[in-house]
Formats: structure tokens, C-alpha cells, sequence
């Protein structure tokens, strides 16, 4: 991301961490404060319940009633255990930290403080109002007291949540919720009622914290609000007991005192559950008719189940309260399957179970050999026969009786069902995210490129929309269309929408619409500073990831010595004979065309990276008859450089050029300031003919403005590994010769969450022929 001014020097780590504790000086001292006072205590190695602490200073219904009032600030300063330090201080610095960092040291210690305060004093009332009703656990947590600061943590991270964007408020919301639902229910410690008050308590204050508008709820539920739905139904079923077997606490308020139902699963066999019911919600989450059908099969064995050990008289509460999910998980997916529709086409599927067996094939031959060669550390030594039925067995879970007598071969048999695991989970989420692709008819074309012609505000790029590998979109009403790249479960729509200016906005969400209903995410690349703004009205977020260069025309005039490099070129072109000759591709003479083919294969020879596409053509793309090619020659009729242009629209009329190929011969002999001097012959021409103006088109990831926040600066690193094989910052350097205006361009994307796979689809968009060897290669070499 160029510029031709010094460029400042970067802060180090240690400046960058001073200056952040300059601004946190309240969350700093806190947890200072707690520090000393467990290290004087003795709390910071010693368990706080066995030394006596909690007792002396914890707070709860019995110490209240002893007049204990002090110890509702004072037990803040003690944890429960020593290794609970690191959990409630990290909250307390991840939710206080935030908002002393936004708001201030005030807002934040009010928040604390007071979300802590209603949090200990709400559970008090609570469980004393239960257990005068007779509720046994009630009764039970009355008596317990309780230490930490993990109150004020939690409340401060709901109020937190106030100043957050849309989407990850929700998100945070839901999962401080869900997660505090959880231990209630299946876990009931005496701190899992104050987390879940302060935490919710945090939420309702979160708007004075912040000092933004309270805003109203949203109570629409439309197709992606039954998709989450499900999905949170399914992924809290498979994570709650994984969660409580970690801290199993009292049981919960369902089974008090009892022992966890966890089927009797180990450990591990709940994480593989829980990873398999994450990879089938978001499957739901992204409306996936085979996550569907798998679900609703599933769904109704366990209804059925769970109604059959309820109906003979067996049922918990816990099992009931499964019953209860799943029966409303059920009616969601069977009454709203119309939302679960996005499935992908045959040839996906097959590449993919073609691919599953493959990675079978290898597996297992893997496995069969392992065993055979580590055979004598094995017993029984197996034979080729019981090395094939053990890795069979393995996979299961299931063993023949082999056992490993070194660590090498426990090792190897003991890994050999996780690794298989892992496959499969592969294997299945693949399955269930594969996409369908997208065909646009061509009447869809034909109407896109017709709205693009007569519309007010065609960007400088946005004739690579026409190009091959882009798909196109039209309204329903037929005034607005926009072209998109399908890259796996991607949409990167390229440059503005076109169209009927009133219509923009009702397009982008029946677009979205589109989007969501097969199951895609949504970009939308190289955008105007117009189109920024009208998104980021509708919630989006913006970065800038390029910048296009504009030269006017009317004003233009080679003069004064900013422009000596250019006139040198064409005085140098004078000299040595050479002239810029224009024509279409297709009309070129056979041996100019043959000299612009062997220019081409030269500048992609010359690099260890394939080609790039996308935003950057060649001469299949110079191949359209609107495009025209600027091509400088010799008396020899030898090709030194080309450059192709293509028409920028308004209203029906070419008003601008934007240039896309541009390259020289790579031989000796070839004329230095090529470049230069058939853009400047371009210029000179297009003038002439009455056009307002050329684009130098955009190079990605570089710009002349100043990087800022933690994206851009990824973005900027990406650039540097880019430049040595493309030199996106050389060009940018280059273009600035002609004291071009600069447009900047922007990524704009609704969440920030999906960030990371739109990055691996817009770079997969210009580069679709790169193996990942290749990235790796570039990213960690340079080009010699």
C-alpha cells in the first residue's frame, strides 16, 4: 500500500503496551489490588475454602444475617482457588478492560461494582424466596458463600456488549445466556446465579455505560432466525454436557446433588459429540438440506426414546428437559423446512465422496502398514489379517485385543481412531457446506449489460463485469443488476451495482436474500465511496483495499517539470521510430497478434505464481469487440509494449477508458519508457476524441493513504509477500507519473466474523489455478 512519502516508523511492542496501560490504569489496579491481597492472604497458592477465607469473608444469606455487610466488597478481593485467578481476572480484563478502554475509568468501575453488588444481593432474595416456597437446592445455596471478583467480570461483559456492532452483540448476548442457562441447570454452584444476574444485569445498564439509545427488540423471525434457532437448539444439546463434565458443580437445579447424565460417555467421546453437533448446526445455521434430513432423523429416534424411558416411569428431569429441546427443535425443522433448502449439485457431492474414499483407502493402508512394521512391540504380533480387522475395529473405538507394548506402539494404537475421527469430521462438514453452483441465463446477461449501459454511475472497473467466470444478477423489478464472482459458498459481487439509483437500496437486500437462500456469504468488492456510504447506511462495514487512479482529459497538458518523464518518452518514441497504432483485437494482423500472444506467455513466465485474474485481464478478455488496443511499434513492425482499454458507460455513451493489460517486451533492445509513452499517446487520443477521462485502474491491496486498524494492517502484510511476484506497489508508484486522482475502493462485508473466509475467497478469486504449496511458497520465499 504505497506511498512516495517517508514512511513513519512503525511502534515497538513494548511502546504500544505502554501506551494501552496508560489507558487502562483502573483495570490495572484492580487486578493489582486482587493480586496483593490473595498473595497476603495466601489465596494465591492455598485454596481459600480449606484456609478459612471463604468462611471469614465470603458473602451469601447467613453472612448478611450476621451483619456481615463488608464482606460484599471485601470477598471480591479472594478466589474460591488458586487456578480460578487466571478465569476471573481474565474476564474481569476482557469485559472491564473494554469498556475502561471506550468509556472510562468511572463507567467502568460503576459498571463493575454495581453489576457485582446487584448480582450478590438479587441471588441472596432469590434463593431466600425460593426457599421459603421449599425448594430443597434453594434452601441448599442459602447457606453456601461465596468470594470472587467473576461478578463484576461477567457484568461488566454484558454492558460490554452495549457498545458493540449488531451482530456481535447479539452473538455475545447469546452465548454469555446460553452458557449461563447451562450451569444453572446442569452445574447450580451458588457463583452460577450471581454470573448469570450480573451478566444480564450488564445488559440492561450496558446502554447508560456506553451512552447509547436503548434499542427496541426486534421481534421479526424470519428464514435465517429459524436457521439460528435450530442451530442454537442443536449446538446446546451437544455442548451442555461436555460443559458440565468439565464442572459438573452440584448437578443442577434439575437433578441437585446427583450425578451429571452423560450417557456414560468418556471425555472424548463428548467432545467428538460436541464437534459433530457444532459442524450439523452451522450446517442449519447456513440452511443445508442434508443437515436437515440428518437432524429430523435423529431428532425423532431420540423424541421417540426419551417418551418411551418417561412413559415406563424412568425419566429425570434432565431427560425431560432434553425431551423439551428436542420436540421444539422438531417443530422448528419440520414446520419452517421450506428454510432449509440450500443443497449442493451432483458433481460437487461426487467430488467429495470421491475424495472421502480416497482418504479412506489411505488411511487404512496407513494404519495396516504402521501396525505391521511396529509388529514385534505389539501383542498378540499380528498377522495381515488382524492388522486390517484392527484397524477396522479402531475406528470404532472397538480393539481385537492388540496391545502396544512400547510407548511408540500405545501411541500409534491409541491415535488411530482419533485420526480417523478427524477424517470423518472432515469429510462430513465438507459434505454438508458443499456448494451449488450458480448458472446465469443468458437473457439475465443480456439485461444486466443492457441496465449497465444506461445507468448514471458505472464505475471506472465496472466493465469486468462482463468478463468470463462472472455471474450476473438482475432485480425483479429489471432496474437494477450487479455482476459476482461464486467462489465456493462466496458471492463477491465486483464494483457498484448498476441501475436506477432509487431502486439501489430494496436491491441489495432482495440480493442478500438470493444469498442467503443458497446458503452463501455475501461481499461485495471494489465498491465507490458512493456505494460505501449507502451500505454502511443499511449496517455494513467497510475497508479499503485498492484505490483507482483517474486522469481528467479536458485539463490535461504534458507541461512543467512534474511531467518530464513522460515527455522524455515520447521524444525518446520520436527518435527510435516508434508509434502507437490502435485497432480491436480481433482485427489485428496475424503477426502483430502472434507478437501480443508471445509478450503475454513472457509476463506470465516470469513469475513463480500463476496469473492472476479477477480484476487483472489478458487477451482473452482484450478478445471483446468494445475493447480497444493501444499497441506501440517499430519501423520494424516489432511489438514493444500493449495496452488494452476498457469503456466506461453513462447513460447509453462511452465517457472514460479504464486501461487493464499493460505490458512491455521483456527482450533487450526493447524501449525504455515504453509505458509511459503509450499511456500518455492514450491520453492524448482519448482527448481528442472528446472523452472526460482515463482510469489507471485500481492494483489490490495497494493505496496512497495512511494503513489503519488491525485488518488493514493484515492486508498491508499480505501486500508485501504480494509484491515481489506482482508489484502491486511498483505499479502504484508508477501510475503516480501522471498525477492521477485518487478513488479509493472498499471491501464491504456485513460481519466481521467472516472476514477470514471472504479473504480466502477473494484470494482464491485471483488466483483459482494457485495450489496451496504455491501460497505457502510465496509466503515464505522471495523471488530471487
Amino acid at each position: 500500500m504505497a506511498s512516495d512519502a517517508p514512511v513513519p516508523e512503525e511502534p515497538s511492542v513494548l511502546s504500544r503496551a505502554l501506551d494501552l496501560a496508560r489507558r487502562v490504569p483502573g483495570t490495572i489496579a484492580v487486578t493489582l489490588i486482587v493480586l496483593v491481597v490473595g498473595a497476603l492472604t495466601g489465596a494465591l497458592w492455598n485454596p481459600a475454602e480449606e484456609s478459612g477465607l471463604v468462611d471469614r469473608w465470603g458473602w451469601g444469606v447467613d453472612a448478611f444475617a450476621d451483619g456481615h455487610w463488608i464482606n460484599l466488597l471485601a470477598g471480591a478481593a479472594i478466589a474460591p482457588e488458586p487456578w480460578m485467578y487466571a478465569l476471573i481476572l481474565g474476564t474481569f480484563c476482557v469485559g472491564g478492560g473494554f469498556l475502561e478502554l471506550r468509556y472510562g475509568t468511572v463507567r467502568m468501575l460503576l459498571a463493575v461494582l454495581g453489576t457485582h453488588i446487584i448480582a450478590v444481593l438479587g441471588t441472596a432474595l432469590l434463593l431466600l424466596g425460593l426457599g421459603a416456597l421449599g425448594v430443597g437446592w434453594a434452601e441448599t445455596l442459602a447457606h453456601v458463600p461465596d468470594v470472587g471478583l467473576s461478578n463484576g467480570g461477567f457484568g461488566a461483559l454484558g454492558a460490554a456488549t452495549a457498545g458493540m456492532p449488531l451482530l456481535w452483540r447479539r452473538r455475545v448476548r447469546l452465548v454469555g445466556s446460553l452458557y449461563c442457562i447451562a450451569m444453572i441447570l446442569y452445574a447450580a454452584e451458588i457463583w452460577d446465579f450471581t454470573h448469570a444476574i450480573a451478566f444480564w444485569a450488564g445488559i440492561l445498564i450496558g446502554p447508560w455505560v456506553v451512552g447509547r439509545a436503548r434499542e427496541p427488540f426486534d421481534w421479526r423471525f424470519g428464514p435465517q432466525e429459524v436457521r439460528d434457532t435450530a442451530a442454537v437448539i442443536l449446538a446446546f444439546g451437544g455442548l451442555h454436557q461436555l460443559l458440565t463434565r468439565i464442572w459438573p458443580g452440584e448437578g443442577g437445579i434439575l437433578e441437585f446433588g446427583g450425578a451429571t447424565d452423560d450417557a456414560g460417555l468418556t471425555t472424548l467421546g463428548l467432545v467428538g459429540t460436541a464437534v459433530i453437533s457444532l459442524a450439523f448446526a452451522y450446517a442449519l445455521h447456513r440452511g443445508r438440506r442434508g443437515a436437515w434430513w440428518l437432524v429430523v432423523v435423529m431428532t425423532v429416534l431420540t423424541v421417540l426414546a426419551s417418551v418411551i424411558v418417561v412413559a415406563v416411569g424412568e425419566g429425570t428431569p434432565s431427560i425431560v428437559m432434553d425431551l423439551v429441546l428436542d420436540a421444539v427443535l422438531l417443530v422448528l425443522l419440520l414446520g419452517w423446512r421450506r428454510h432449509f433448502a440450500v443443497k449442493a449439485d451432483r458433481a460437487s457431492r461426487r467430488t467429495i465422496w470421491r475424495r472421502g474414499l480416497l482418504t479412506v483407502a489411505g488411511l487404512m493402508t496407513f494404519t495396516v502398514v504402521a501396525i505391521m512394521a511396529l509388529g514385534s512391540q505389539i501383542d498378540p504380533e499380528p498377522t495381515l489379517g488382524t492388522a486390517i480387522g484392527e484397524a477396522i475395529l479402531r475406528v470404532f473405538g472397538l480393539t481385537s485385543g492388540l496391545e502396544g507394548t512400547t510407548t511408540l506402539s500405545r501411541t500409534l494404537l491409541s491415535a488411530i481412531g482419533v485420526v480417523w475421527f478427524l477424517a470423518f469430521v472432515i469429510f462430513l462438514i465438507a459434505l454438508l457446506l458443499a456448494s451449488r453452483r450458480h448458472t446465469t441465463e443468458e437473457a439475465v446477461s443480456d439485461r444486466f449489460v443492457a441496465i449497465q449501459r444506461d445507468t448514471e454511475a458505472m464505475t471506472s472497473i465496472g466493465y469486468m463485469t462482463r468478463w468470463d467466470g462472472i455471474d450476473h444478477w438482475v432485480s425483479e423489478e429489471g432496474t437494477v443488476g450487479l455482476g459476482f464472482k461464486q467462489v465456493g459458498s462466496t458471492a463477491i459481487v465486483l464494483s457498484d451495482p448498476v441501475g436506477r439509483t432509487a431502486d439501489l437500496a430494496a436491491a441489495h437486500a432482495e440480493f442478500a436474500d438470493f444469498c442467503r437462500s443458497r446458503g452463501w456469504r455475501l461481499a461485495y468488492f471494489a465498491v465507490s465511496d458512493d456505494a460505501r456510504r449507502r451500505f454502511e447506511e443499511a449496517g455494513w462495514k467497510a475497508i479499503q483495499v485498492a484505490e483507482d487512479t483517474v486522469v481528467r482529459l479536458p485539463e490535461l497538458a504534458f507541461t512543467g517539470k512534474a511531467w518530464q518523464d513522460v515527455r522524455s518518452a515520447i521524444n525518446r518514441a520520436k527518435r527510435e521510430g516508434v508509434t502507437m497504432r490502435t485497432f480491436r483485437f480481433a482485427d489485428a494482423p496475424r503477426g502483430i497478434k502472434d507478437q501480443l500472444e508471445a509478450i503475454s506467455a513472457q509476463w506470465a513466465g516470469d513469475k513463480s505464481l500463476p496469473e492472476m485474474g479477477f480484476t487483472l485481464g489478458d487477451l482473452r478478455e482484450a478478445a471483446d469487440p468494445n475493447v480497444e488496443m493501444h499497441v506501440a511499434v517499430d519501423e520494424d513492425g516489432t511489438v514493444h509494449g500493449m495496452t488494452s482499454w476498457l469503456p466506461v458507460y453513462r447513460e447509453g455513451d462511452v465517457v472514460g477508458w479504464t486501461i487493464d493489460i499493460m505490458k512491455r517486451r521483456l527482450d533487450d533492445g526493447v524501449m525504455s519508457g515504453v509505458m509511459e509513452f503509450l499511456i500518455a499517446e492514450s491520453a492524448v487520443a482519448f482527448k481528442e476524441a472528446g472523452y472526460e477521462f482515463i482510469s489507471l485502474s485500481a492494483a489490490p491491496l495497494s493505496y496512497s493513504g495512511e494503513v489503519e486498524g488491525t485488518v488493514e494492517r493484515l492486508l498491508d502484510i499480505l501486500a508485501d509477500k504480494m509484491e515481489p511476484y506482482y508489484g502491486f506497489t511498483s505499479l502504484e508508484r508508477f501510475k503516480a507519473k501522471f498525477k492521477p486522482e485518487h478513488r479509493p475502493l472498499f471491501l464491504m462485508y456485513p460481519d466481521e466474523a467472516q472476514l477470514p473466509a471472504l479473504t480466502l475467497a477473494i484470494l482464491r478469486a485471483y488466483l483459482p489455478d494457485a495450489t496451496a504449496g504455491d501460497l505457502v511458497k510465496a509466503a515464505v520465499t522471495r523471488p530471487e
